[in-house]
């Protein structure tokens, strides 16, 4: 019923724990395809033991987050697809609240839901408390990567992800791409619902304190400008998108936070990169058709 695509390098314990949590899932039609990009033979040890409760195919990608997860729709023959991160968990029920979700609606192509900590708090990416139907004026609000569960045949019609946008890739373009497939659902016409109760745990992404998060916010930016540049946002959209983290800036350097101050300048002077750097012609394209 289920495949899960978990694309992994660099980490044992956090993907322990997502194996550990899939061994409590209520609902046992999955298998989970592990993409992995490390050079070596660390995961070998930490799969085996999970062999006897659940399938488990194990496969090697070269370094990218959206290369790794073609690889591994490629390799998937089940009705539905998602791309939980190494790093998350889910509830017991997780699976099976997707499932009763696209038993009751067959029209249904995309379920998306929040992503909590441990405490239940929003930690990727704000949502929404209600439930929508997931458009261009709200698919920021209707959850990220973790938290998307997708008909195949979907991905089969509109392509896999670009290989250009996400952690990883070769350009500057290190995000955007699970944002990229629900935009392209959109345009073929297929219905995408935001489903507040289908929650997916991951920790806090970046604390204020850590000093990568400047760096991970001028590659994250130019993801989400090369994002609508590609997908033809307008440029009062643009400047709207610039605007909130300039006046963020400006009110961090009134409060004398310059850490604040540099950290929206750096969204902001990202998003400005990507928008403007994104290569419109579609002849150069990686190959992103999974057909």
């Amino acid at each position: 019923m289920f495949s899960l695509i978990v694309c992994t390098v660099d980490r044992n314990d956090h993907l322990k724990r997502l194996f550990a949590s899939l061994q409590r899932q209520s609902f046992r039609q999955f298998e989970v395809i592990v993409v992995d990009q490390n050079t070596d033979d660390r995961l070998v040890s930490l799969i085996e033991p999970f062999r006897a409760h659940f399938p488990i195919r194990h496969l090697r990608s070269e370094r990218g987050l959206s290369k790794a997860r073609n690889v591994g729709i490629q390799a998937a023959h089940t009705d539905f697809l998602a791309f939980p991160d190494d790093d998350c968990w889910y509830g017991p029920d997780t699976l099976s609240t997707v499932y009763r979700l696209f038993t009751a609606d067959p029209l249904l192509d995309i379920a998306t839901g929040r992503t909590l900590d441990a405490q239940n708090c929003p930690s990727v990416s704000p949502t929404g408390e209600n439930q929508c139907t997931i458009t261009r004026d709200n698919f920021l609000s209707c959850g990220n990567s973790n938290g998307i569960f997708i008909k195949a045949s979907l991905l089969t019609s509109i392509g896999g992800f670009d290989e250009r946008l996400g952690v990883g890739a070769q350009t500057p373009f290190q995000s955007g791409e699970e944002a990229d497939i629900l935009l392209r659902a959109i345009a073929s016409g297929a219905k995408l619902i935001y489903f507040p109760q289908l929650i997916v745990h991951h920790d806090q992404v970046v604390a204020q304190d850590n000093p990568k998060r400047i760096e991970r916010a001028a590659k994250y930016g130019a993801g989400f400008g090369a994002l609508l540049r590609k997908h033809h946002f307008s440029l009062r959209y643009l400047g709207w998108r610039i605007m909130r983290p300039f006046v963020g800036s400006c009110l961090a350097l009134a409060r004398l936070n310059i850490r604040e101050a540099r950290y929206k300048w750096a969204w902001l002077s990202g998003i400005w990169r990507g928008y403007w750097g994104w290569q419109t012609d579609e002849t150069t394209r990686s190959p992103e058709a999974l057909r």
